[in-house]
C-alpha cells in the first residue's frame, strides 16, 4: 500500500505522477530480442476510504520511461487506470484480464514489463512461512493475492523476461523468490550522507478491516446482500460471486482447521489480531470454526466440517488450494518496500507520487543502463537521502540480477 502526503524538500516534481514470478532472461548474444509489451496500473480510489493521489502520476511516469529510455511502442503498453473512464478501470476482473492477455500474448524471447501503484494489504494464510499472503487492492477490493499472480505468470513460455514493479505496501514477497538479492535496512548499505528532514507522508497500506469496510459500503450503495459478519471473505464471497480469488475463498476453510500446538506457537499474536479482524469479536472464531485457542485433533489433522462464510465461493468442507510455484530463475521483482513495511504516496511542490516509482524515474534518468543491482541499490541511497523510512528490495535469481533493467 501506499504511503500519502510526504513533502520532501529535495524532491524534484514528476513529470506527470501493489505476485508471482519473473522469467529467465537471455544474454544479448544468445537470442534475438523479441516484442517488449507492459501493462501499467494505477489506483488512486477517488472517494473512497483510504484515497491516493500519486498512484495515477506513477503510471504516466513510468509509461514515459518506457518508450522514451527502454524502447515499448505506445501502442504495446496496457494502462488500466481509475480517475479517467477513457481508460479501463482497474477492477480485480480487469485486472486479472489484463495480466492473462498479457501472458497468453507472449512469445519466446518477448520482454513484459507490469507495474502496480496502489493499496495493498495482508490477509491471514496457513500457507505462508509468515501466516499472511500479500495482496494487491484493485479499486473495487476484489483482491489480487500473491498466489493469484504466480498463477498466472507460470503460463509464460520460459524465454520470456518478466519485471515486476510493486509500489504498494507490503509488496516484499509477491512472487515469492527464494533468493532475496537486495532486502533489510538500507541504512546498513554503503553510507549515506546527510539526511534531508523526514517527510510527511501517508502510507499505502490498507488493514483488512478497511477493505472489508469498503466492500460492505460497496454492496449497500448497489443494494446487495451485506453478510452479518466481519470475515473478509464473506464479503468478497458476496461481493464478487463469480470473481473473487480461490486464495481468498479457501481462507476460511483454513481458519476452520484445528491447529496443533507447534503451529499455535509459531502464529503467536498475529493469528490472535488477524482472527480477530475476521471474525470481528478479539480473536473469537465464528460458530463451528476453531481458532488459536482450540484443542488439536493431531498433529496434522484438521477438524470436521468447514469455516462457513457467504458467497457460495468456497467449499464446505476444509481443502488445501495447492500454492502455485514459478522456477525461480524467472523474472525480477522490485518492490517498494519489504512484506511488513508501507510505501509512500508523497505530495511535493503541488505535484503528487509514489516514493519509489518517483524515485525509479530519476535513477534512471540518471543512469538509463543500470542493472537491477545498481538500480535498486541507487534507488535505496536516494530514499534514505531524503529521509524515508521504507526499504526497497530486489527479489530475483541472483543469475538476474546484473542484467540491465528491461534491457
Amino acid at each position: 500500500a501506499h504511503c500519502l502526503l510526504a513533502t520532501p524538500t529535495s524532491f524534484s516534481p514528476p513529470a506527470s505522477r501493489t505476485l508471482p514470478h519473473p522469467l529467465t532472461y537471455q544474454t544479448s548474444s544468445s537470442k534475438t530480442m523479441g516484442a517488449k509489451k507492459a501493462v501499467l496500473f494505477g489506483c488512486n480510489y477517488p472517494g473512497q476510504k483510504g484515497e491516493l493521489k500519486g498512484c495515477i502520476n506513477d503510471v504516466w511516469n513510468m509509461k514515459k520511461i518506457l518508450t522514451e529510455l527502454k524502447g515499448f511502442e505506445e501502442s504495446n503498453i496496457t494502462v488500466l487506470i481509475d480517475t479517467d473512464s477513457k481508460y479501463t478501470s482497474p477492477t480485480g476482473a480487469n485486472m486479472r484480464k489484463a495480466l492473462k492477455d498479457l501472458v497468453a500474448s507472449a512469445a519466446a524471447d518477448d520482454i513484459l514489463f507490469v507495474h502496480y501503484s496502489g493499496h495493498g494489504t495482508q490477509v491471514p494464510s496457513f500457507s505462508e512461512a509468515d501466516w499472511k499472503n500479500e495482496a494487491l487492492c484493485p479499486t473495487d477490493m476484489n483482491l489480487i493475492v500473491d498466489d493469484d499472480l504466480r498463477d498466472i505468470f507460470n503460463a509464460l513460455p520460459t524465454t520470456v523476461q518478466l519485471t515486476v514493479v510493486t509500489d504498494c505496501c507490503h509488496s516484499g514477497g509477491m512472487l515469492d523468490h527464494e533468493a532475496i538479492i537486495i532486502d533489510g535496512d538500507k541504512r546498513d548499505d554503503a553510507a549515506s550522507g546527510k539526511r534531508d528532514a523526514p517527510p510527511d507522508f501517508n502510507n499505502r497500506a490498507l488493514p483488512i478491516d478497511d477493505v472489508v469496510e469498503m466492500l460492505k459500503k460497496s454492496l449497500s450503495a448497489k443494494g446487495g446482500k451485506v453478510p452479518d459478519s466481519s470475515n473478509p471473505r464473506d464479503f468478497l464471497g458476496a461481493a464478487f460471486p463469480d470473481d473473487v480469488s480461490k486464495y481468498v475463498t479457501a481462507l476460511a476453510p483454513q481458519l476452520g482447521i484445528k491447529l496443533t500446538k507447534e503451529q499455535e506457537r509459531a502464529a503467536g499474536g498475529f493469528l490472535n489480531s488477524m482472527f480477530g479482524a475476521c471474525f470481528g469479536k478479539k480473536g473469537a472464531p465464528a460458530a463451528g470454526a476453531a481458532g488459536p485457542g482450540a484443542t488439536p485433533v493431531g498433529d496434522d489433522e484438521p477438524a470436521a466440517g468447514g469455516g462457513g462464510g457467504g458467497g457460495g465461493a468456497a467449499p464446505a468442507t476444509p481443502g488445501k488450494v495447492e500454492k502455485p510455484h514459478v522456477a525461480e530463475e524467472m523474472g525480477v521483482l522490485i518492490t517498494g518496500c519489504q512484506s511488513d513495511e508501507t510505501s509512500a504516496d508523497v505530495r511535493s511542490g503541488g505535484t503528487a507520487f509514489g516514493a519509489l516509482s518517483n524515485t525509479l524515474n530519476d535513477c534512471l534518468r540518471k543512469k538509463p543502463n543500470a542493472t537491477f543491482r545498481e538500480l535498486v541499490m541507487d534507488v535505496r541511497a536516494e530514499l534514505q537521502q531524503k529521509g524515508f523510512k521504507q526499504n526497497p528490495c530486489l527479489e530475483c535469481a541472483t543469475s538476474n540480477a546484473d542484467k540491465p533493467f528491461i534491457c
